[in-house]
């Protein structure tokens, strides 16, 4: 669970940065700002875009958090295995490119300009949504990997449990049996004590 645990956590941030973008995105696109002033608003957004696209590298034990691929992990001894379903930060919902546009500045979704702005703000948008998809498929993951390590605790208790029975029943088991052996060496030592002690009681009666 600490996989999915950490990988939740960096979507937690990550929504938060997409809310502030979203918040600067609003705010670049007033009318009476100009380019100048836009230009601040999108040095603030430039670093959290940034910062998203280095979240998608994140590893955890050295497997990535985020990639295309499926995650097996096993879920059981006997080696019963679930795969988690990827959370992919390269789709195109955090892609932030607008490829579908001859403009030299395609590739950059920034702030500079109102038009930017406006078109910034469905970027934004479009990953927020992804967002919750992901950090909901995240849930319902956890919420089954619980369900799993509370069997897997009853099952291991149920296992000592047997096994604490079982060397319970061999005690007695062993009790028992120490106590027939020593009524049996005690009844043959005293056969033996006897059998010696007829010959002086005929030679007392002879005598």
């Amino acid at each position: 669970m600490s996989f999915t645990q950490t990988q939740d956590g960096y979507l937690k941030t990550i929504n938060t940065s997409l809310t502030r973008m979203g918040e600067l995105s609003l705010l670049a696109q007033d009318a009476t700002l100009s380019n100048t002033d836009r230009n601040l608003y999108d040095k603030e957004f430039q670093q959290l875009k940034d910062f998203l696209s280095r979240s998608k590298t994140k590893q955890f034990n050295g497997v990535d958090l985020f990639s295309a691929n499926n995650t097996e992990v096993s879920i059981d001894s006997s080696r019963n295995s679930f795969v988690i379903p990827p959370i992919d930060l390269n789709s195109e919902a955090y892609a932030f490119v607008d490829a579908d546009t001859d403009d030299e500045d395609a590739e950059t979704v920034n702030l500079k300009t109102l038009r930017k702005a406006k078109e910034s703000m469905t970027f934004v948008s479009k990953a927020v949504s992804q967002v919750a998809l992901d950090r909901a498929q995240i849930g319902a993951i956890q919420s089954r990997l619980e369900f799993t390590s509370a069997q897997l605790t009853s099952t291991k208790e149920n296992l000592s449990s047997a096994m604490s029975r079982i060397n319970d029943v061999n005690v007695a088991e062993e009790a028992t049996q120490y106590a027939r052996y020593q009524i049996l060496v005690q009844s043959g030592t005293s056969m033996l004590a006897q059998a010696n002690a007829m010959p002086k009681t005929v030679l007392q009666l002879l005598a």
